[in-house]
């Protein structure tokens, strides 16, 4: 499928929304980082309704050898390229997570440390430049047994930065100067720039045998999986059954798994939720569609990684005008939405008070969300021109009355009530809306890229490491990532200062600076984190829901029997 775009577009973030606008919820696009190795210096942590991961965490010797965990997931990836613009917007970065690893491993409040078993070190060695310098693992192998050096890093970075490569990679990417090997097993990037996304670019996905060409890239991992360098393998794809198995990776030189073997199979939510409660599996989605037939499992629920939001277009009508965005933003009853969405998950939902990042995540900084206030609404749109005869009816302006248009996908996951609320808010100062439903697979294609509506809303995620995307969301005004129709230079301001800080302290302060300048915009108004839930088999151990937080795979497994059991 070929996007159209509003105007040109960087190339990072072309690859970017041709893959990802395909699949919001299972790519995230925003995210932060922390800003050394150590981990040591990392900003205060929030209390949340929900934990950040919900894995019930066991110690290694509480986890029996052995054992096949079977996980259902909705979809066979489109190709297993974790990277391809087709795998990156598919369920092949889960799939393949046990099989990868990486020198930064993220923890579940979005902070980081080194994985010792990929890499000796991590640290910035310069600061202007800012340069990072990487001491290998030099145990470490790809699934082949070549060892992992500085030259599929090299690799790497040259076939991000190629328009001919059908990736999409982390912006970062395109900040990297230069990667200059010491030897083997040691290499230094270099940035053209500071950015609090660098852990997001130290490291090689694939090994250069899968980068030295761009037919190998882009069509060599249609049908298989890339060569591994964790935990696990990628042993058998069956298509005609939809089960992928990952068994113990014979050349793995870390701490074994404990597993035998993990099972994905692969089918819609209701027929997942069947087979959990039949036995056939340890581990199933829960969402509001089918959490009826799991009302008797086990639930682990998280903060998740994507948040509802309402996104307004500025660009023409009567949402061209400031106030009247702003009277849009106060009449919604953000409190209901998220009470709402509390609701349909069956667990206790939390408001998105930021634009930036997570309530909880690492840099997040203290925010209120906003605050109800229909009289202060009807003022503004007063101000624009839009009153109400003796307080009641529509809003009018030279006798017509203000109606918005406010299209959502035709999926399950929640748009349309949350449209249908949002109309019957705006209703009370006099806004008509139009709520009407498109068919999922061409909602972006045809009604959100082209600008073909007033407010709409869907879902974003989060991820680390990526504050350039959530740039994208706001500005520039051609941006492939930006549906608002509106841009401005405080905004992007706003967004290099906390980009260009490598302190976590220090960044809060500047995405606090974002989200009051991103409000006094009123573009996008979030709503709620969306729960992660998933039914888990009670004795399985070290696995669930986390919002952010790299899973240890090598410590997944059912618990171990005790004395007298």
């Amino acid at each position: 499928m070929i996007l159209k775009t509003p105007g040109p577009a960087s190339r990072g973030a072309r690859r970017l929304a041709v893959g990802a606008l395909a699949g919001l919820l299972l790519a995230g696009c925003l995210g932060g980082g922390g800003d050394d190795a150590s981990g040591e210096k990392q900003a205060a942590k929030e209390d949340t309704s929900l934990p950040m991961a919900d894995v019930h965490a066991a110690e290694r010797a509480d986890v029996r050898d052995g054992g096949t965990l079977r996980l259902g997931i909705t979809s066979f990836p489109a190709q297993f390229n974790p990277v391809h613009t087709d795998g990156v917007a598919s369920t092949a970065p889960q799939i393949l997570e046990p099989t990868l690893g990486s020198a930064v491993r993220v923890g579940p409040d979005g902070s980081w440390t080194v994985d010792t078993d990929y890499a000796s070190s991590v640290e910035v060695v310069d600061k202007d430049p800012l340069t990072v310098r990487v001491e290998l693992n030099r145990r470490a192998v790809w699934q082949g047994g070549t060892p992992i050096t500085s030259a599929d890093m090299v690799a790497w970075v040259d076939a991000m930065q190629d328009d001919d490569f059908a990736a999409a990679p982390s912006p970062v990417y395109d900040l990297v100067d230069s990667v200059e090997p010491d030897g083997k097993f040691a290499y230094e990037v270099e940035f053209e720039e500071p950015t609090a996304d660098w852990p997001a670019a130290v490291y090689p996905t694939l090994p250069k045998a899968y980068t030295k060409s761009v037919k190998t890239f882009n069509r060599g991992l249609v049908a298989k999986a890339p060569s591994a360098n964790g935990p696990y393998v990628v042993t058998e794809i069956e298509r005609r059954t939809g089960t992928i198995t990952l068994e113990r990776n014979p050349r793995w030189w870390g701490e074994p798994g404990r597993l035998d073997s993990i099972v994905w199979r692969i089918g819609d939510e209701d027929v997942l939720a069947q087979a959990f409660t039949a036995g056939e599996l340890e581990s199933a989605p829960v969402t509001p569609a089918n959490r009826e037939a799991l009302a008797k499992a086990d639930v682990r629920a998280a903060l998740g990684s994507e948040w509802s939001h309402l996104t307004i277009n500025g660009g023409t009508g009567a949402l061209a005008d400031a106030d009247v965005r702003r009277a849009v933003m106060l009449a919604v009853d953000a409190e209901g939405i998220v009470a709402d969405t509390s609701k349909r998950y069956g667990v206790e939902a939390v408001p998105m008070d930021s634009v930036v990042l997570l309530p909880g995540q690492v840099g997040h900084p203290a925010g209120k969300p906003v605050t109800r206030d229909l009289a202060r609404a009807e003022k503004l749109l007063a101000k624009a021109g839009w009153r109400r005869k003796d307080g009641a009816g529509p809003a009018l302006r030279k006798g017509k009355p203000l109606t918005l248009s406010l299209p959502v996908p035709d999926t399950r996951s929640g748009a349309v009530q949350r449209a249908e609320a949002i109309a019957e808010d705006l209703a009370e100062i006099g806004i008509r809306v139009k709520v009407t439903t498109v068919p999922g697979p061409t909602f972006f294609e045809k009604v959100v890229i082209p600008l073909d509506f007033d407010l709409t809303t869907f879902a974003w995620g989060v991820r680390p490491f990526d504050l350039a995307d959530t740039r994208r969301l706001f500005t520039p005004i051609d941006s492939p990532m930006n549906f608002t129709g509106k841009a401005s230079k405080a905004i992007g301001q706003a967004f290099d200062d906390a980009i260009a800080e490598l302190d976590d302290y220090a960044r809060a302060r500047q995405v606090a600076e974002i989200d009051e300048v991103a409000r006094a915009q009123a573009s996008i108004m979030p709503l709620a984190v969306v729960p992660q839930v998933l039914a888990v088999d009670p004795t399985v151990r070290n696995y669930g829901p986390a919002a952010l937080a790299d899973t240890d795979w090598t410590e997944v497994g059912f618990a171990a029997k005790k004395k007298g059991d």
